[in-house]
């Protein structure tokens, strides 16, 4: 079978990042044959891992050294057509790319079946009609949690085969894990560490992180706090950390290229986003023993066991008074979400800086909590998001989707 991948490469992130690490596994290699169709370009991060694992990897914008525009639109979808005829694939798998009508049309065109791997592409606003017709073109839907499956349900109305195959931590992070059991103790400071690791964009809610450290200061409660990531509220970030007058207090540690070391560095990961469908760094993070502590939306239900590895916060702050406390508009933020509780959507919302100090006063002044809750982040990160598993759901689920090809 020849799985046709659509899928930008441009950034290093956290989906880029997973579909490496799984086309790069020996079981998926054996299972299948790949190609690869990326947008703007491949990121030299990524490269010399994905290209030895792909049969070809060219870009969506290109016919040959010919680029293709934007309009007409039929350009692109052609093209693409003719790559799947030419290839003979067998399945054309996009990654988070919603409603997207150059693929739906590919694959219409090509007679190819189109699954569509959800890990946060339908969360965002699209065009209806689009929408429409890019749900009535998928065969399968490949979902990294129930939350994603749930919000291609009930936003799209998406009725046909759905699959949740829960996202697995990268085998390169388990290595990592597992040498850190062996490592000597880490002499950690007396001043509690709280990390954020995020893009820096109004929908994951840094801005509401700095605010909770400024709340624990006014406590009386010492920390810190470790900001890994780049993105473009930065200046803005480090302005609103001047003005609550904790700058002193955080490191924007920008890129990091170690996360290992990173987890390793911190006591509690503190991840207030707006909107999340898995959240990498919460699983990782606990794989290494930290508790977190998150917003209740989306997946975060599913990933963190509140009270037992970490805690969730409610979003309880309605999304039109966010600009208060430093958010700012993004093209990134949905207007609604997934209530992991009442099984519906709602309007984005926040959880209140209030709340969040307090979850992190209770994790970080409360040591003993604190161990019980590391040894349980550990043990369910490695029950739950074993990779191995993720893989077997994954080859399951194509060949459930496309019986025979």
């Amino acid at each position: 079978m020849r799985i046709v991948h659509r899928i930008n490469l441009d950034v290093p992130a956290g989906v880029e990042h997973q579909f490496r690490s799984l086309i790069c596994h020996d079981r998926i290699q054996a299972a299948f044959d790949h190609d690869v169709v990326y947008g703007s370009g491949l990121h030299p991060a990524l490269a010399p891992y994905i290209l030895p694992c792909v049969g070809t990897a060219t870009s969506f914008k290109r016919a040959g050294r010919l680029r293709l525009p934007r309009r007409p639109a039929f350009l692109r979808q052609q093209a693409l057509a003719r790559r799947l005829r030419r290839l003979q694939a067998d399945v054309l798998l996009s990654w988070s790319g919603f409603a997207r009508d150059a693929v739906s049309a590919a694959a219409r065109n090509s007679a190819t079946p189109l699954v569509y791997r959800e890990g946060g592409g339908c969360w965002f606003e699209h065009s209806r009609d689009a929408a429409e017709r890019f749900v009535g073109e998928i065969r399968g839907a490949i979902c990294n949690t129930h939350a994603s499956m749930r919000m291609l349900q009930l936003k799209w109305g998406f009725e046909g085969q759905a699959r949740v195959c829960l996202g697995g931590i990268r085998p390169d992070v388990w290595a990592a894990v597992n040498a850190s059991l062996s490592d000597p103790p880490v002499d950690r400071p007396t001043v509690p560490r709280i990390g954020v690791a995020a893009r820096l964009a109004s929908e994951k809610g840094v801005c509401l992180a700095i605010h909770a450290l400024a709340c624990l200061q006014a406590d009386g409660v010492e920390a810190s706090m470790d900001i890994a990531g780049n993105g473009p509220d930065r200046a803005r970030l480090e302005a609103l950390a001047d003005t609550l007058g904790v700058r002193s207090r955080i490191v924007f540690l920008g890129h990091v290229s170690d996360m290992p070391a990173f987890y390793r560095s911190i006591d509690v990961l503190l991840h207030p986003a707006l909107q999340e469908p898995l959240g990498n760094v919460t699983i990782e993070a606990q794989a290494f023993g930290v508790p977190v502590v998150a917003t209740c939306v989306d997946g975060m239900a599913e990933t963190i066991q509140s009270g037992e590895t970490g805690t969730l916060v409610a979003a309880g702050q309605p999304y039109e008074t966010y600009p208060r406390w430093g958010g700012t508009p993004s093209t990134m933020q949905s207007t609604q979400v997934y209530d992991p509780q009442g099984d519906c959507l709602k309007p984005a919302a926040f959880a209140h800086p209030r709340a969040l100090a307090d979850a992190v006063a209770e994790i970080v002044m409360d040591h003993p909590f604190q161990a019980r809750l590391s040894t349980a982040a550990s043990a369910r990160a490695e029950r739950l998001f074993s990779f191995e598993r993720h893989v077997s759901d994954f080859i399951e689920t194509i060949r459930l989707f496309v019986p025979g090809a």
